[in-house]
């Protein structure tokens, strides 16, 4: 935005072709040497990547190569720790084959005791079995450990160690076996040989006793690393045991070892394999894991040696791209300043060049300084219509503007001549007489209102400002002038002096006020004598605005001047009452509207009082009356609610005799049964009492159902809070004898809903609702048989409560629908009905208790749906 707003001369032009090369020179040379510096970090980043991936692949792969060596010669020594058992198995055999081929079979007892001192002394275990019957002669427990090992089978005892027999003799004489346990991670050796011995054939076996393979694994790793040049440690995964961990040929607890973890591979291995028993990926080269027995075998493994190994030849790599890197600068820089050197030549030139066009230019500029006048005005009035007068050939140029407001279009008024003649008649003398001022050379400028026609034919004002320029001659040349549309302002002004002219005998008083303490009063019409003031009594400063105000008005009048001033309104109005010369208090309204300075604060009030006092007067008497009257219709409904209630006496004081009828046949017997068992001994005091007590409930229960008619019929003064259920229940309670007699079913299905109203008024609400519907039925009834039944239903709508009464008692026609709330009205004869129920239980409702009824026709009767706030 600046760059666009600002305007350059030829010295800016100048200073940027000689400042920006060299700004340019020294951001491309920053820029080369930042990619510069990159691209070699990069490439040596990726040279010394790769030289350390190369040494940590070559030490890797001798580690592994150390760790396969020492797995298979661990390998060979387990095999050799075997070999050595076979020898053993197969010397001992021959030797009680000797033994027994010698002395034969005959003392067997002497022969036991030989073989258990050969099984002590050398820790074996001996077994001698016949081929032909395959019965034992010696060793059925080795036999019996074999006969599970190969079947898994505990019953059937015989017949699987019959077919464990029958596989040790399949595999021939002189047999060396294997017996793997593989839950128990243990092995077993056994040797076989046969002999014959007077004519029979017999079996002769040494079992090794039970080896651990896991035991002789560990024993044979933990024998090597001791014995032999391997840089490995060992870890049972079981027993948390370590061995040569810290290259110390000790065996050591893992967990006290990770108490003191030091930073390498070896402690990030057992921290590993102490909580993870897992093989892990990370460890594959150097870390082999026998999975059987839980041992693993590590060799040392430190990537520091590598790293010192690499330290001297990494310097030297980053020392010759530190080199590389200066070289690069150097060039750069000497580019650069050879490039600013020819940049500072050329600019010099161009400079020069500039200078040269410069002084050219400001010659060119004094010669066209004359023409400056003549554009003043017309940059000054920018946005009026600017036109040109040539008297030497008394053409006449218009802009766009000046036709636009006007409303010609370009080549319609060619002339002087033409635009004067356009002139109202009344303002053409007054034209032309300063005209004549500007040919006669006594002024060389104009300034005039007037009047111009319009292409429509009307007449539009305008302020006409011009400026007379002569030749060189000293003869008038041309005029230069502008119109601005005055037209809006004069109608205004005009209209403004017709309405005060309008007021002026009038009893609208029209003002304008000064905004200061008192209000004082720059202008008031003349009608002010309507309130008995003369004029000159406000033009003279005398009174002011605040004098008419009636003293206790006064700070609500300026309490309504505060807030317009507050909320910087642009109108504002008010009521008050003042006192006229006669010291009388009259009532007046006033608009009043603001008028601001032109640093926007309002320096004048600006309005019309107008004298409502006989509307004043009105309003207070109709108000009297109004209150009069509504108190009249109150008095009307309360006689014509009372009206109501006595209708219904007659129905109520007949569900009273149905409610006594039963209490007053049980207090008559009880008093019958008193009279003739008083005297009688065989009646108990005990018993008597019974019966008083009976009657006396029942005389409790009469009293209670007078309580109950005589408070339904008592108004409610206060509204209270009620349950809606209770109030139709106990409403129920006193009229269903009634409608039992008739046959008439009530059903009521409710919410609980408590509201605060006139309980007692919405109960003879609902009771004129029940007659109503009552006295339809029966007339149906008269008619035809059916079911009668009246449901009462209340629902919580939201935050208000609906109570629906609908029978079966016939619709009502539509012409009546309308006019059953009114008063007097009534379908009945006259004497079956007064007409006020359902009035009175319309006002009630929406009078008293603020709510909403309504009735609508439903299948084969109404529904009256009373709406109450809760």
């Amino acid at each position: 935005m600046f760059f666009k707003n600002r305007k350059y001369n030829l010295d800016d032009i100048q200073r940027l072709f000689s400042q920006i090369p060299i700004i340019f020179i020294m951001l491309l040379a920053i820029i080369l040497l930042t990619i510069t510096f990159f691209i070699l970090e990069s490439k040596e980043n990726r040279k010394i990547d790769l030289l350390k991936q190369k040494y940590i692949l070559n030490y890797e792969f001798d580690k592994k190569e150390e760790l396969n060596k020492f797995k298979v010669y661990i390998n060979n020594q387990v095999k050799k720790s075997f070999s050595k058992e076979e020898i053993v198995l197969k010397k001992i055999t021959y030797k009680t084959i000797g033994y027994i081929e010698s002395n034969s079979l005959n003392n067997f007892g002497l022969l036991e005791d030989y073989l258990r001192n050969i099984e002590k002394e050398n820790s074996i275990e001996l077994v001698i079995f016949k081929k032909d019957n395959l019965d034992i002669l010696y060793g059925d427990t080795s036999i019996s450990y074999l006969q599970r090992l190969i079947f898994n089978k505990k019953q059937q005892v015989n017949k699987y160690k019959n077919l464990t027999l029958q596989y040790i003799y399949s595999q021939g004489s002189n047999n060396l076996q294997f017996w793997n346990d593989d839950v128990k991670k243990t092995v077993r050796l056994s040797f076989f040989d046969s002999v014959k011995i007077n004519d029979k054939e017999y079996y002769i076996g040494s079992f090794s006793i039970i080896n651990s393979i896991k035991e002789i694994t560990k024993k044979s790793i933990i024998d090597s690393i001791k014995t032999q040049k391997f840089n490995i440690w060992f870890y049972d995964l079981i027993t948390q045991d370590t061995f040569n961990f810290e290259n110390n040929k000790k065996i050591e607890k893992s967990n006290v070892l990770l108490k003191d973890k030091e930073d390498n591979e070896s402690y990030e291995i057992l921290e590993h394999y102490f909580t993870d028993y897992e093989y892990n990926e990370k460890f594959k080269n150097y870390v082999y894991l026998y999975n059987k027995y839980n041992f693993i075998i590590s060799v040392f493994y430190d990537k520091k040696i590598i790293e010192y190994k690499l330290k001297d030849i990494i310097f030297d790599i980053k020392n010759d791209y530190r080199n590389l890197f200066s070289k690069v600068f150097i060039i750069i820089l000497v580019v650069s300043a050879i490039l600013i050197l020819f940049t500072y030549i050329f600019s010099n030139f161009i400079k020069t060049i500039f200078n040269e066009y410069n002084d050219e230019l400001k010659t060119k500029t004094l010669s066209l300084e004359h023409w400056k006048k003549r554009f003043e005005l017309a940059i000054i009035a920018s946005n009026d219509g600017l036109w040109d007068i040539n008297f030497k050939t008394k053409k006449i140029y218009f802009s766009d503007k000046w036709l636009e407001m006007f409303g010609y279009k370009r080549n319609e008024i060619h002339t002087f001549a033409n635009w004067f003649n356009l002139i109202h008649n009344e303002d053409k003398n007054k034209v032309e007489q300063l005209f004549d001022k500007i040919f006669a050379k006594v002024d060389d400028t104009i300034v005039c209102e007037y009047r111009l026609k319009t292409k429509n034919d009307d007449f539009k004002w305008v302020l006409a400002r011009g400026k007379s320029f002569y030749d060189e001659s000293g003869n008038l040349d041309r005029m230069l002038m502008m119109s601005m549309d005055i037209d809006k302002n004069k109608r205004m002004k005009k209209e403004l002096l017709d309405i005060e002219l309008l007021v002026e005998d009038g009893k609208i008083v029209i003002f304008k006020l000064f905004n200061d303490k008192n209000l004082s009063i720059k202008y008031i019409s003349n009608s002010i004598k309507t309130f008995g003031f003369n004029k000159k009594d406000f033009e003279n400063k005398e009174l002011n605005f605040m004098n008419l105000i009636y003293k206790e008005d006064i700070n609500k009048v300026k309490v309504a001047i505060y807030a317009a001033l507050k909320k910087d309104l642009s109108n504002f109005t008010f009521v008050c009452r003042i006192i006229n010369a006669a010291n009388e208090i009259k009532w007046i309204s006033s608009r009043v509207i603001l008028i601001k300075d032109h640093s926007g604060e309002v320096s004048h009030f600006y309005g019309y009082i107008n004298d409502i006092t006989k509307i004043k007067v009105s309003q207070e008497e109709l108000k009297l009356k109004v209150e009069v009257e509504v108190n009249k219709n109150r008095q009307k409904d309360r006689i014509l609610i009372q009206q109501s209630k006595l209708a219904s006496m007659g129905e109520m004081l007949g569900n009273i005799s149905h409610q006594w009828r039963q209490p007053l046949n049980n207090v008559s017997l009880i008093l019958h049964f008193l009279r003739d068992n008083y005297k009688n001994e065989k009646v108990s005091e005990e018993k008597l009492d019974k019966f008083m007590r009976k009657a006396n409930k029942n005389i409790e229960y009469m009293s209670e159902t007078i309580d109950d008619f005589r408070n339904f019929y008592k108004p409610s003064k206060v509204k209270n809070k009620f349950s809606i259920k209770e109030c139709i229940d106990s409403l129920l309670y006193m009229v269903k004898n009634q409608y039992e007699i008739e046959n008439i079913k009530i059903e009521f299905k409710y919410e609980d809903i408590e509201i605060i109203n006139y309980e007692n008024e919405l109960k003879q609400s609902l009771l004129n609702i029940l007659n109503n519907a009552k006295d339809a039925i029966l007339l149906r009834k008269e008619k035809e048989k059916f079911d009668a039944i009246i449901n009462i239903n209340t629902i919580l709508v939201e935050d208000k409560v609906k109570i629906e009464i609908s029978n079966n008692g016939g619709i009502i026609n539509n012409d009546i629908m309308d006019k059953i709330f009114e008063p007097y009205f009534t379908t009945k004869f006259e004497t079956q009905g007064t007409g006020i129920g359902l009035y009175m239980t319309k006002a009630i409702i929406e009078t008293n208790m603020k709510g909403k009824i309504e009735v609508v026709n439903i299948n084969s009767g109404v529904k009256f749906i009373i709406t109450l706030d809760i």
